[in-house]
């Protein structure tokens, strides 16, 4: 087969999957490296068995970056990955997993699971989808996640105002601390990291 490996749904219904790899592309991999990429490919594929899509409208990219972002949190991200901050957002894998790192730290832990559980309740809407997570469109945070790889590439520290960014209605003056905003329910308190790691033990004790 093509490529590095794909997930499906089987003929039976949706809710089975089956993930396919291709041993052309495990054969090419140094055997240094071996155990780790397999398994980290296993682990993008899985995430894809229980992520959700907006059914059926969510960017591809966004998909592939969670999965990534899962990865990548599961301390398995192959030596060729780098943060970047051209293109756009949604150019998926690493490079919007990198992105959703990004508003994971800045917005607090549970951040991407509210992404993924957003994508569960409705079709996407990109304007409505974003600014009611983090009180931004997606065009904003992804400048801003540039500029702060700008920071860091020069080495200078991250500002305290980025540190403690608050958000609520800006029209009105109202501040509301983040830890309190973007935690609007228990669900964004449980994590992938949680899935990620039980993998990371399971196959590489």
């Amino acid at each position: 087969m093509e490529g590095v490996a794909y997930t499906t749904g089987l003929d039976l219904d949706d809710d089975h999957k089956e993930i396919h790899f291709s041993i052309d592309y495990i054969q090419g991999i140094p055997e240094a490296r071996r155990k780790r990429e397999i398994l980290g490919v296993l682990v993008h594929e899985m995430v894809h068995c229980w992520q959700h899509n907006a059914f059926g409208t969510a960017p591809g990219g966004l998909v592939e970056g969670i999965a990534d972002w899962v990865r990548l949190n599961a301390d398995l991200a192959p030596p060729h990955w780098k943060q970047e901050a051209d293109g756009d957002w949604d150019a998926g894998y690493q490079h919007t997993g990198y992105f959703l790192e990004y508003l994971e730290q800045r917005f607090g832990k549970g951040s991407v699971m509210a992404v993924n559980q957003e994508l569960r309740r409705k079709k996407y809407d990109e304007a409505a989808f974003w600014q009611k997570l983090f009180d931004h469109d997606v065009a904003t945070l992804w400048k801003q996640y540039g500029k702060s790889l700008a920071k860091k590439a020069a080495g200078n520290p991250t500002e305290e105002s980025e540190q403690t960014e608050s958000c609520g209605d800006h029209n009105s003056g109202e501040v509301v601390e983040k830890n309190e905003d973007h935690r609007k329910n228990d669900e964004r308190r449980q994590h992938p990291r949680d899935f990620a790691q039980e993998m990371k033990d399971l196959y590489m004790t």
